[in-house]
């Protein structure tokens, strides 16, 4: 029993172990962020993160959308989006189940994406800018640059 409990976690470690190298060794493009979700092209426009929702954490809960939209406001686009645990220092970090991020499709089907990076490079009082490269498969996956606005408590 000892033995097959060891093999599957060998197993699983190794398979882990594959689907991360894809997008965490990845170049992060300098382009605007971009890629697919649920399999159709999507495109960066605007997103930002409440400072009040990630008080005492050390990421910024942040989402970002392909369309433009009044940012720290009582309602949100829908559809296809992103929701990105965002590291509120400067510095390049790996994803993983605790820093993850959702691709939301459709508005309600949410994929948690664990293979990629994220890299921060500027936290003001009111923006966050950097990039990253994520995938949660072939159908969800984006490369590049962002700037989110930070809204007060």
């Amino acid at each position: 029993m000892k033995t097959l409990t060891a093999l599957l976690a060998t197993s699983m470690m190794a398979l882990v172990g594959c689907a991360t190298d894809d997008a965490s060794s990845a170049q992060i493009n300098n382009e605007m962020l971009t890629g697919t979700v649920g399999g159709n092209a999507w495109t960066f426009k605007m997103g930002h993160t409440d400072a009040f929702l990630s008080e005492g954490e050390d990421d910024f809960f942040s989402t970002l959308y392909p369309t433009t939209f009044t940012t720290c406001g009582f309602s949100e686009p829908g559809g296809d989006h992103l929701i990105v645990a965002v590291p509120k220092a400067v510095g390049e970090y790996p994803m993983s189940l605790s820093r993850n991020m959702t691709f939301v499709v459709g508005g309600n089907n949410n994929l948690i994406g664990t293979n990629g990076r994220i890299v921060v490079d500027e936290v003001t009082a009111t923006t966050i800018k950097g990039g990253m490269v994520a995938q949660y498969d072939g159908s969800n996956e984006v490369n590049g640059r962002f700037e989110l606005t930070i809204c007060a408590e």
